[in-house]
């Protein structure tokens, strides 16, 4: 990307933050319906600059590191939205219901919707390069003669061959998206951080000794992450741009970005939770569905872009890490902080769930186990992807509770089906993340 491109974008997405900040600091009345659109349009832009920022700080951190902390700065909108509405809840019964609405929705919507389009999209990519090969070695070339042909049935097979190789990766091989082993390493951290975060629908409330726990996993998460060797990345659009400059200019705008992106946070959490309730109350919408499918479109979008950005440049598996850590943040740090910003609002120790959060949970618990078994023997069939699309899909078409158990009864039958097939990687995956090199 070159100089003048960088900074267009760059101005785009400043003056994307400017009204909301501007709005918010200068306490003006907005609409429900234009604060919905300000402060949605100012959270995404602040996620699209927190995004470039931990892009460019992958220059000075190790890789594994820097995919931790994108995925953290990617959550920190709906990070903000659910601790205000948890705070909230500590005096206002009305949002005890939403205080985890936020997390449910962006956390399927990451299993559901943004990995089953990265594992398709690296599919795509991987069968388009194994034709471009295979047209490549058949075209003509203008070389010298060639010596004299082999016998015949030494021929014959190395032509079989070269067939069955160009013909087999669009048909099989390549109807799969192979991952790193390394990925164990946070789908160990997301089992245990899932597997502790599914004890609040069972118990019907968040208590804080499970925050506390999680929270104490989403350290070590960090901590794991830090480990491991500094290397070049491979940086795209304003990333590159930013990434070319001299270490001190390049560090000011990463630093500069963050702050930014903060600040637009802190100050545009707030109206915008308040202006998405009262959107639905006017429109005589559940508001419960805007934080939960709303809110997280706004913050997650720039981490979608840059997924799928990644996996068309035949990088899925580095996406596919991305929004596997981006997993871990959503069960370990979001759900670990609810019952102590609820504490801290005027509740109790505990945040309770009604009904409804507890099916939701259950089902986003569901999804969450697909995901992970599905990537048990580090390739993610088509169909697996297909399926989670699929299940996705459904949550809308069958809005009813019932439903709800349902699918996720169906997800954890899946679940159950891929734990079996997959069990021979059962000692791998609590292996890797104790190895010398984590980041292998």
């Amino acid at each position: 990307m070159s100089r003048r491109s960088a900074a267009l974008h760059i101005a785009l997405a400043l003056g994307g933050v400017a009204p909301g900040i501007v709005v918010s600091l200068a306490h003006l009345e907005v609409s429900p319906f234009l604060g919905m659109a300000i402060f949605g349009l100012a959270i995404w832009f602040a996620a699209t600059l927190l995004g470039w920022a931990a892009e460019t700080a992958e220059m000075d951190i190790t890789g594994a590191f820097a995919m931790a902390l994108l995925a953290i700065v990617a959550i920190l909108p709906e990070y903000a939205v659910d601790v205000l509405l948890a705070f909230k809840a500590g005096t206002d019964p009305a949002y005890e219901a939403l205080a985890s609405a936020n997390m449910n929705g962006a956390t399927r919507l990451l299993i559901g919707f943004a990995l089953p389009l990265v594992v398709l999209t690296g599919i795509h990519t991987r069968r388009r390069h194994a034709r471009q090969l295979a047209a490549d070695s058949n075209r003509p070339t203008t070389a010298k003669p060639a010596k004299p042909a082999k016998p015949a049935s030494a021929t014959s097979s190395g032509s079989s061959g070269s067939s069955a190789s160009s013909s087999r990766p669009a048909n099989a091989f390549f109807d799969v998206l192979p991952i790193p082993k390394a990925h164990y390493s946070v789908m160990f951290f997301l089992v245990i951080a899932a597997g502790l975060g599914m004890l609040a629908p069972f118990t019907g409330q968040i208590q804080a000794g499970l925050g506390a726990v999680l929270i104490v996993v989403f350290v070590v998460f960090l901590w794991h992450s830090s480990r491991g060797d500094v290397h070049e990345p491979d940086l795209v659009g304003v990333s590159a741009f930013l990434g070319s400059l001299a270490k001190v200019p390049r560090r000011l705008w990463v630093i500069g970005f963050f702050l930014i992106a903060a600040a637009t946070i802190a100050v545009g959490a707030e109206p915008f939770v308040h202006s998405l309730v009262e959107s639905g109350r006017t429109l005589e919408i559940n508001e419960a569905l805007l934080i939960q499918w709303v809110a997280p479109l706004a913050s997650e979008a720039p981490e979608f872009i840059i997924a799928l950005t990644l996996a068309y440049r035949h990088k899925a598996w580095a996406a596919v890490g991305m929004l596997l850590t981006s997993m871990v943040n959503q069960w370990a740090a979001l759900v670990g902080s609810l019952p102590f910003a609820y504490k801290l609002g005027g509740g109790a120790w505990s945040l309770p769930l009604d009904g409804r959060q507890i099916e939701e949970f259950l089902l986003t618990g569901s999804v969450t186990a697909v995901a992970v078994t599905l990537l048990l023997r580090l390739r993610i069939p088509a169909w697996g992807a297909w399926f989670m699309l699929a299940v996705f899909a459904a949550e809308f078409a069958l809005p009813e509770s019932h439903a709800r158990l349902i699918l996720a009864a169906v997800n954890a039958v899946a679940a159950i089906c891929l734990l079996i097939a997959g069990r021979r990687q059962l000692p791998a995956l609590i292996k890797q993340p104790f190895g010398l090199n984590p980041t292998a």
